[in-house]
């Protein structure tokens, strides 16, 4: 098994990886500017048994000094004879975006094309292999509740499990076969409970990833109860939204829905985001 490398991206082809026949080669590519500000990007060219049978071509960067990218091999979708090419890069900004493409083989494993994940909050992040079958998994978090219910710094988000199937990648977070890992979630979530009060800003924003959590492992009833005796009151974040989606003018096609409290806000989100079903009370 090969774990993820971190790479600062040199202007020379970097590190070699290899997993069986497949080897994986990054490099920094690099285009001067007149103002000195270079173009980079880092490309992984992949070859089989010597021959390239693609590249991955990583986020384009404007600026000096180097990437940080995850480069891996790794078996991410059995039901081909060759092990997968993941390449993570990070497109700058505050708060975005990790761009992870896999290159991968066609059941016969005669074609090679990339699957593309759509880009989510954070730095570069590789495949793991958590439930520790030899399959590796893009394991984040729902970036739907970031700035949900509270600001970015004091919002948390339940686990969000996605995992290459072909052409494409499918979210399984709701199967029965990752429920030990919203188990784990949920431990590592029970420390903010022992803090004092005054220690837990913005508690909406955690007690709606919580929530959640326990919703996927099926303790939803003890959860909103326990939710109730602390959520706070005073704040008004999420009681309004938008739920038409906005037109290329960033404006809400429809009015926007008010709800009168955080439970209410929160259960019909849950709902919307697939957490609850529809029909429940």
């Amino acid at each position: 098994m090969l774990l993820p490398l971190l790479l600062a991206l040199s202007p020379a082809p970097g590190p070699v990886i290899t997993n069986g026949p497949v080897v994986a080669v990054l490099e920094n590519r690099r285009q001067p500017k007149p103002d000195g500000m270079d173009e980079v990007q880092p490309v992984a060219t992949v070859r089989v048994e010597g021959k390239v049978v693609g590249q991955l071509m990583g986020a384009l960067r404007i600026g000096p000094g180097t990437i940080d990218s995850v480069l891996q091999v790794v078996e991410m979708d059995p039901s081909n004879p060759y092990p997968e090419v993941l390449l993570s890069t990070f497109t700058g900004g505050a708060h975005c975006c990790n761009d992870t493409r896999v290159l991968t083989s066609s059941p016969d494993g005669r074609r090679w094309f990339e699957v593309r994940r759509d880009p989510v909050n954070g730095g570069p992040n590789g495949a793991s292999d958590p439930l520790g079958n030899g399959r590796f998994l893009l394991v984040d978090v729902d970036n739907r509740f970031l700035y949900q219910f509270a600001s970015y710094a004091g919002s948390s988000a339940p686990s969000q499990i996605w995992q290459l199937n072909g052409p494409r990648f499918l979210d399984i977070s709701h199967r029965p076969q990752v429920l030990p890992l919203h188990q784990r979630r949920l431990q590592e979530m029970e420390s903010w409970f022992k803090q004092p009060a005054d220690q837990r800003p913005e508690a909406n924003g955690f007690l709606a990833a919580w929530v959640a959590t326990k919703a996927l492992v099926g303790e939803f009833d003890s959860g909103w109860k326990r939710m109730l005796g602390l959520y706070d009151r005073s704040s008004d974040w999420g009681l309004t939204s938008c739920e038409a989606g906005y037109n290329d003018k960033g404006e809400c096609r429809q009015p926007e829905r008010r709800y009168a409290s955080y439970p209410e806000a929160l259960r019909a989100f849950l709902r919307r985001t697939g957490y609850l079903p529809s029909a429940s009370p």
